[in-house]
């Protein structure tokens, strides 16, 4: 009966520390996720950009090929 009783704690103290442990593995990776969110709201942001500054290339482009179009007329 002494053995059973040994046997349970060590079995509870490492299903603790398992626990303990997963515990920190969760909430220690919330820094990098934070970082990663911000650095995708980042990225989105320069894509919004670049998407505006091409649509207004391609008007640009157009324009210039009307008044091409209207000269070799």
């Amino acid at each position: 009966m002494v053995d059973d009783n040994r046997r349970q704690q060590a079995g509870l103290g490492c299903g603790s520390l398992i626990l303990i442990a997963l515990i920190v593995l969760i909430f220690s990776g919330g820094g990098r996720i934070h970082n990663i969110e911000r650095e995708l709201r980042g990225l989105r942001a320069e894509i919004a950009e670049l998407t505006n500054s091409v649509e207004a290339q391609t008007k640009e482009i157009h324009a210039l090929q009307e008044k091409v179009e209207k000269v070799n007329q």
